[in-house]
């Protein structure tokens, strides 16, 4: 069976729960994390049964503080798959989604999603101001709840295919 290397990588202010996301996707638990320094990468294993394949996934969980960002772009460099993650208990985190656009631009549009987390708590962002957002920047948008699970099997469909895509495509995966 051939495996097939991919990069996933996850950004957003600090606090919106990167890091639970990522636990999330790769153990199926909830874990609650304290403040990422710079960065974590850990391994996402996807078994392709209908192409009879294996895809580690290098996840790359970016430290959501700007003292970070200086050496992060040569790690977002070369994603195969962009999570832009805002927490919707707090709309300035919402707000905080174009100052990575810069850090983020030279990933193509159609393997972004913006994730917002925490779905289980009475946010303030609204579902109009999410797909509004989702609309500007030419990308999907799911809600999620890192600690209930809420949505996670859509969101990893949804990795999954923009993995597909960039295999398929002739992207960036290495074998």
């Amino acid at each position: 069976m051939p495996t097939r290397y991919m990069k996933l990588v996850l950004v957003g202010a600090g606090g919106v729960g990167k890091s639970s996301i990522s636990s999330r996707i790769i153990t199926g638990d909830f874990i609650d994390h304290t403040m990422t320094i710079g960065m974590n990468v850990d391994t996402w294993t996807i078994v392709e049964d209908d192409d009879d394949a294996i895809i580690k996934a290098s996840v790359f969980d970016m430290g959501g503080q700007e003292q970070f960002r200086s050496f992060q772009e040569g790690l977002v460099t070369g994603a195969d798959a962009l999570l832009i993650v805002c927490d919707l208990t707090s709309f300035n985190t919402f707000l905080k989604i174009d100052e990575w656009l810069p850090l983020i631009d030279s990933i193509p549009r159609e393997r972004w999603i913006m994730v917002a987390n925490k779905s289980d708590v009475n946010g303030s962002i609204e579902d109009l101001e999410l797909d509004k957002k989702a609309r500007e920047l030419g990308i999907p948008v799911i809600k999620v709840s890192a600690k209930t699970g809420e949505n996670f099997l859509q969101l990893e469909e949804m990795i999954e295919k923009i993995l597909k895509v960039t295999l398929d495509g002739g992207g960036q995966a290495r074998t």
